[in-house]
């Protein structure tokens, strides 16, 4: 008898449904989140959202559908009703649910488990939100009197790109026959609404209504308001000395106020919101950028408060039970079915639990490493990895990656970031090279050379192509274009 060699069986390490749906919904956007919730509860009998009315940028409580925020002064979206939206979790996912083994670690996501299923696609599309333009139509529309409807219209359709108003009051309120009053009034409305500038028919415009709006929050610099008002083209010429001497103060008062200008105010507010291209924001879904993670300071240190855990109160209901009882439906059938929707509720309320639970866990510990930065500002951020927090946490890297993927964190000072700009070393340094710029003499500009060689002198090694590529990415020209 001759003995042959057989091939090995192997087991195969596939990601379960439980394991891809979890993973998914880690890695969803608030916005995605919300659709994903709101379809859930379409789709699911057993499966209740009790929804708190919040701010959806700081969190505060409110108590009216179009409000705006008393806390923050910014506009209080109105909670959404339920959209169509495709099904998420097919036939094929349910089964899966149920007869897939439990043997994934609940806090990591990037640990595959064996599954004898077949391959199934578990999230098969989220919906996308509204257009900027649909937005603001619907916020100025609760905000002006009935009638001027119209004139909103006229005013929204009227913004580019950048989110400026291409059109002045008077035609509009020459074509729709109308008092100029009535529009300046509704224009006045716009300009309360967020992104913070939208609806500006300047530049000019555009930071001094930023520029109020901050300053209702923390007490700005106080030679920004002149600055922008009487001499927005030499600040932008950086033509500090001769700005100081017609203003009678010290020349580094007045880089101090344009390098607060420069990193506190933005000129093209439309570009705040986030869409799938970069083509036109009223021309494509977009999204308001909102916070995902507060990073607040209390009594004790800082603290941690995630929107949607503060907005959603997930729950399986009983009333389904009755429901089904009074429709005439046979005991058995009943029993799966309830069985069936009632597992997949369950499943769905644990995925976003463990979504809040993990984004939780990996934001208090950037907040133990990143003190000093939230402090003292970004010349204080330390250098700081993925890699770090998972080992730290005993979490895949995967794992933190998707928790922190299109996430947004507002900082103590007001400031929304991404979470990403934990993980940038590069910031602080960018922020030295903003400052060097800024602080140049306008007949002798530096060259990257010479920046590369301040930064050395500095404690920080830098090379001029490093120089380049950061000048590069911060839009800032060369010393022959300064």
């Amino acid at each position: 008898m001759q003995l042959e060699p057989l091939p090995r069986p192997e087991h195969v390490l596939r990601a379960s449904a439980k394991l891809i749906t979890s993973s998914a919904i880690l890695h969803l956007t608030a916005e995605e989140l919300e659709q994903a919730i709101d379809q859930e509860q379409m789709e699911n009998p057993t499966f209740d959202v009790d929804e708190q009315l919040i701010c959806l940028f700081c969190g505060a409580r409110m108590y009216v559908h179009g409000q705006t925020c008393t806390n923050c002064g910014r506009y209080a979206q109105p909670v959404q009703g339920m959209r169509e939206i495709p099904s998420t979790f097919d036939s094929t996912t349910e089964v899966a649910w149920s007869n897939a083994e439990r043997l994934f670690d609940v806090d990591n996501y990037g640990f595959a488990e064996v599954d004898l299923d077949e391959e199934f696609d578990p999230l098969v599309s989220i919906a996308k939100g509204e257009t900027l333009a649909e937005i603001l139509l619907r916020q100025l529309e609760m905000l002006v009197s009935p009638g001027e409807e119209p004139i909103a219209e006229q005013l929204v359709g009227n913004l580019n790109e950048g989110g400026y108003l291409e059109i002045s009051v008077d035609e509009i309120a020459e074509h729709l026959h109308v008092p100029v009053e009535r529009v300046e009034y509704v224009l006045s409305q716009l300009h309360t609404l967020e992104p913070v500038g939208i609806g500006a028919r300047s530049v000019r415009e555009c930071l001094l209504i930023q520029l109020q709006a901050l300053s209702e929050q923390e007490t700005s610099h106080p030679l920004a308001y002149v600055l922008i008002d009487r001499f927005l083209n030499k600040l932008g010429r950086n033509q500090f000395h001769e700005i100081a001497r017609e203003l009678g103060v010290p020349e580094q008062e007045v880089r101090l106020a344009s390098h607060y200008i420069r990193t506190m105010l933005y000129p093209f507010p439309a570009h705040a919101y986030k869409g799938e291209t970069q083509n036109s924001c009223a021309g494509n879904d977009a999204t308001y950028m909102r916070p995902d993670v507060i990073i607040r300071r209390g009594a004790a240190g800082f603290e941690v408060e995630l929107i949607e855990e503060k907005r959603y109160r997930l729950r399986i209901s009983s009333e389904a039970v009755v429901q089904m009882q009074s429709s005439g439906v046979t005991h058995r059938e009943m029993q799966l079915y309830l069985h069936q929707y009632n597992d997949r509720g369950k499943f769905f309320i644990d995925c976003v639990q463990r979504r809040w639970r993990t984004l939780k866990r990996v934001t208090e510990l950037v907040i133990d490493y990143q003190r000093d930065f939230l402090e003292q500002g970004v010349r204080f951020l330390r250098p700081l990895t993925r890699a770090e927090i998972a080992s730290r946490l005993n979490l895949d890297e995967g794992t933190v990656s998707r928790a922190t993927a299109n996430k947004y964190v507002l900082l103590p000072n007001g400031r929304l970031i991404p979470f990403a700009d934990f993980f940038d070393g590069s910031l602080g340094v960018k922020d030295m090279l903003r400052e060097l710029i800024s602080s140049e003499e306008p007949k002798r500009r530096l060259s990257d050379e010479e920046l590369a060689q301040l930064i050395q002198a500095r404690g920080i090694p830098m090379a001029r192509r490093t120089v380049t590529k950061y000048r590069e990415e911060m839009g800032i020209g060369s010393s022959r274009e300064r």
